[in-house]
């Protein structure tokens, strides 16, 4: 075997940083305390909407990156799919003003913008947040392919477009939200909370309980990707290689009729 390898872009995980972080997911029963619900133990507050509120990360588990925390209601048993429009479109606009300063900053080779919610999907917190994590040296969009971002469109209006992907990154049924034109942001939300809605209560029968949103910043639109989470395919896991599913346009159907008829 060669020795000679590419040098692929990789973020070390800080695993004494890890082990100290609470998780409300590992015990239903006996859950560590929420950091999100006790305001005294949070970092000084950056930006505040009533209880929507943006900190710096007590745990950057990732090295070389600038790590915060967008807590987005006080509820800690609340969801996405469950906000009021009004509180949706406040959530995503802190989110984005800041999401935005960030990349426009110059300080950062890249930004994540995540949002994980459920047990399968790589979070520790039940609370409702998101996370936006500046990297110093890696490029995050590296492993990115365009054609990731399009297939059969579920729905559209002037300015955003909500289609399932026919080039999955992962694999089988990953849904993606495009926003081109900021005046059509309130649509936007509604069209990722929609999709979080249907994965949770008509995808597969409502036997899916995690997921993950992933945003990305192109020159001519915003991408917001959906992705359900369940166990991650091993054909993945082993070759890199992603699955995608038969009947895209039969789920593109249903939640077309479930949502948007």
């Amino acid at each position: 075997m060669m020795n000679d390898r590419p040098d692929s872009p990789r973020i070390i995980f800080q695993s004494a940083v890890g082990r100290q972080k609470p998780n409300t997911l590992r015990d239903e029963e006996y859950p560590d305390a929420c950091p999100f619900c006790d305001l005294s133990q949070l970092p000084p507050i950056i930006r505040r909407d009533g209880d929507i509120i943006l900190v710096s990360n007590k745990y950057p588990i990732l090295k070389g990156s600038d790590p915060y925390v967008l807590i987005e209601t006080a509820d800690c048993d609340s969801e996405l799919s469950l906000y009021p429009a009004e509180r949706l479109t406040r959530v995503f606009r802190m989110a984005f003003d800041f999401w935005r300063g960030m990349l426009s900053s110059g300080s950062y080779r890249s930004v994540l913008f995540m949002k994980n919610h459920g047990p399968f999907s790589g979070g520790s917190l039940r609370h409702p947040h998101s996370q936006l994590i500046g990297l110093y040296d890696i490029d995050c969009e590296t492993h990115l392919r365009p054609e990731s971002f399009y297939g059969p469109v579920i729905h559209q209006e002037a300015g955003a477009q909500l289609n399932i992907s026919d080039h999955p990154r992962v694999g089988f049924v990953e849904f993606n939200v495009l926003l081109t034109d900021d005046r059509a942001f309130d649509s936007f939300c509604a069209m990722i909370q929609k999709t979080v809605r249907f994965i949770l209560r008509e995808y597969q029968s409502g036997r899916i309980n995690s997921y993950n949103l992933f945003f990305h910043s192109f020159e001519n639109f915003t991408a917001c990707t959906i992705m359900p989470r369940n166990a991650t395919t091993p054909i993945f896991l082993g070759y890199s290689i992603p699955q995608v599913a038969d009947n895209l346009d039969e789920i593109a159907d249903t939640f077309r009729r479930a949502y948007f008829t």
